[in-house]
């Protein structure tokens, strides 16, 4: 089957337009996976064609489409940027499309040829220590002290907090179910290790992600006029409306107030700076004395200098993690290596100087580690596992 033609059915797919028989024709080809990879070249093609004022898509059609040709197991080919492409369209590229050779939805795409090179030494040998991707794993510490690991808890009522009860349920997260009575507040705090992260959903509703390496202090109860909660390390919130009761996450010095919304929180100590991105709703974001109000798609990032910094950011990136991704645009070496540590829970070093490249595109999360670094050679960089410790060779 030549491109032009399987480019000409997606097309038709995309719009909507297709008859019977072109469905049929692109369907036979979708459950072929050998056809995998000249259909994501076909949707590379269309993201480089795409024009600014390109027409809505038929929605339904295009994420039914994409749903089955990323269910593939196709993974991105990294390489080094040079320019950024054109940004895609939003409403075309709405779905994030990030298993294969596409990420879209105002994620900018390097698409440069990169040469490949000569392993420095066998690549399974290189490679014969692999290390498995992270997984639900969390620690819940209670009032008294106490400790449960949720990941080997089974699904049921783990215990009873102030006037809540702790239930691990059938899909692996937590929830504190408040029955309304009145009891002492009770503080209780999920920790999850390097290699993990955890789901939680708060007595108000609240729901919380929490990405490998990071902590959520709260109450067993929210009394008051106030939603208080500590983080540390990187959540992500989808936080229940409660008029006149507003939710504040304190982090690193600084408080994020909202009242009903969706927005993530990275506060990692070893990062550049803190970035609270909002996704839907408004957040006001307290510093130092200083208030900045964000408005959906914004970034607000403290650094060192401890301003308050609002930009436009590309959300997709923000929250990949939260939905099984790793994204990239123009991140330094030490950048991605840092988020791998975190979630293989490995130790990074570099034989010589951090080589001076910027990737982008995506991945999923859960690949091994090798998957991950065979990649990234792509660029030319080379690496070693050793126990948990990988080397960068070059």
């Amino acid at each position: 089957m030549q491109e032009q033609r399987v480019t000409y059915l997606l097309q038709q797919r995309l719009s909507g337009n297709e008859t019977p028989a072109e469905q049929k024709e692109l369907y036979t080809l979708l459950e072929d996976d050998s056809n995998m990879e000249l259909l994501m070249e076909a949707l590379t093609d269309l993201m480089w064609q795409a024009p600014a004022d390109s027409a809505p898509v038929d929605t339904d059609a295009r994420d039914t489409l994409l749903q089955s040709i990323t269910s593939a197991d196709i993974t991105l080919p990294f390489v080094e940027s040079l320019q950024p492409v054109k940004m895609i369209h939003r409403v075309w590229w709405a779905a994030a499309v990030v298993t294969g050779l596409l990420v879209a939805a105002g994620l900018y795409f390097f698409l440069r040829p990169v040469t490949p090179v000569k392993p420095s030494s066998v690549l399974a040998e290189r490679y014969k220590n692999d290390i498995a991707p992270g997984g639900n794993k969390a620690m819940l510490t209670l009032a008294d002290g106490s400790s449960i690991a949720l990941d080997e808890a089974k699904n049921d009522t783990l215990g009873h907090q102030g006037n809540s009860s702790i239930i691990k349920l059938q899909n692996g997260q937590v929830a504190y179910r408040s029955s309304g009575a009145d009891a002492p507040v009770s503080w209780n705090t999920l920790s999850t290790p390097r290699g993990g992260q955890y789901q939680l959903t708060l007595p108000d509703g609240t729901g919380v992600w929490l990405n490998a390496a990071s902590s959520l202090h709260f109450p067993t109860s929210f009394a008051g006029n106030n939603r208080t909660v500590e983080l540390t390390g990187e959540g992500y919130f989808e936080v229940a409306p409660l008029s006149g009761k507003p939710f504040q996450v304190k982090v690193n010095n600084t408080t994020v107030t909202v009242l009903g919304t969706h927005f993530n929180i990275m506060a990692y100590t070893n990062e550049k700076a803190l970035a609270v991105s909002l996704l839907e709703g408004a957040v006001n974001v307290s510093h130092q004395g200083t208030v900045r109000k964000l408005l959906p798609g914004q970034q607000a990032l403290i650094g060192s200098n401890n301003n308050i910094t609002v930009t436009g950011a590309d959300m997709m990136e923000a929250v990949a993690w939260k939905n099984g991704f790793f994204i990239f645009d123009r991140a330094d070496i030490i950048t991605v290596m840092r988020q791998l540590e975190r979630w293989y829970d490995i130790e990074v070093v570099y034989e010589g100087a951090p080589p001076q490249m910027s990737f982008g595109g995506g991945m999923q999360r859960s690949l091994p580690l090798s998957g991950v670094l065979k990649i990234l050679e792509k660029n030319g960089v080379l690496f070693k596992i050793e126990g948990r410790k990988i080397t960068v060779l070059r």
